[in-house]
């Protein structure tokens, strides 16, 4: 079934009607079953030296009886400390909350929306940590089980790629990572940089113009993101649908030293290396590319093509890709 629902929205995506929305095709010539759609982050970071700092997303529930089925939303969250300076403290998941259908409202689409808000301070004393025990570079992770009133149940391991990918038409990722940061100047790492790759990708640079090529000088332009340390430029991925795609959006962090990929990035609704395959994910790699947060001259932002296993079926599974930035 997986495979067949990834084949529609692919030949679909570029294809609707105006009027006719890609999940509305998607539900007319498929069983499936639903998504929770992040409609807004407003912020996803957490202030290591304000716990009053908050998680702050809107998000939406869809299935093929325009919520109908929906029965409630159970968030999880669990720490996963990254600097281990007492030893590892992550945790195992914990509920922190349970959304019945009755607290959702009516969104302008007539499906249910609702927002997740929680504060640093929330999250230590649900997960039993303390404040003296966090470190920049932790991280909160917060996991959504959708479950509906059939009695089936939907979560980050039952959707594929073109599902759980930020900055689609789904972007349902079930999963939300929230940084422990150091927040950095606004106007630092924003500008005009030149883009080097210094390790290519499976399939060679991956980011690439709009015909496909690498020019030799290849300037992009990074703006300020969603939350205080993310930042995010424009790109095509090398297996992008020439002259039917816009540049996508790419979003990193500074997080201490280090410049982080962003989680579940998609390279395109056509990238892939095999016609019914789910398009191929990047994401953070498991060591990230060096910045300073007080000079955003230089910095290098070290990432994965094929995160989760979503390679497009291209055969490689997760390989490395690594660019150099210069402030222009």
């Amino acid at each position: 079934m997986k495979n067949t629902l990834l084949l529609i929205v692919s030949l679909f995506i570029f294809s609707c009607s105006d009027d006719e929305k890609p999940i509305e095709v998607v539900l007319e010539e498929v069983e499936r079953g639903a998504v929770i759609r992040t409609v807004t982050i407003n912020n996803s970071e957490f202030d290591i030296n304000n716990t009053q700092s908050t998680f702050d997303i809107e998000i939406e529930e869809q299935d093929n009886e325009d919520g109908g089925l929906l029965e409630e939303v159970e968030v999880f969250v669990r720490f996963k400390d990254n600097t281990m300076e007492d030893g590892d403290l992550s945790t195992s998941n914990v509920l922190i909350q349970t959304i019945p259908a009755a607290e959702w409202t009516t969104g302008p689409d007539g499906l249910p929306r609702n927002s997740l808000n929680y504060s640093f301070e929330e999250l230590l004393l649900t997960t039993e940590r303390t404040i003296e025990t966090i470190n920049v570079k932790d991280q909160f992770i917060v996991s959504l089980n959708l479950k509906l009133t059939d009695g089936r149940s939907f979560d980050a391991s039952n959707a594929s790629s073109i599902i759980i990918a930020f900055n689609t038409f789904f972007s349902s990722p079930f999963c939300y990572t929230i940084n422990v940061v150091d927040p950095i100047s606004p106007d630092l790492f924003t500008g005009i940089y030149r883009m080097e790759s210094i390790l290519e990708g499976p399939n060679g640079e991956t980011f690439v113009d709009e015909l496909g090529q690498v020019p030799e000088t290849m300037l992009i332009e990074i703006i300020n993101g969603h939350s205080p340390n993310t930042r995010e430029f424009r790109a095509f991925h090398n297996l992008h649908h020439r002259g039917l795609e816009l540049p996508r959006r790419w979003e990193f962090s500074i997080v201490g030293n280090e410049a982080v990929m962003g989680k579940n990035q998609l390279s395109s609704p056509e990238g892939y290396c095999r016609r019914d395959a789910a398009p191929l994910l990047l994401g953070p790699d498991i060591q990230n590319g060096g910045a300073s947060p007080t000079d955003d001259t230089v910095f290098e932002l070290w990432f994965v093509e094929g995160f989760l296993g979503f390679d497009g079926e291209c055969g490689f599974v997760t390989a490395p890709s690594r660019y150099r930035f210069s402030k222009q």
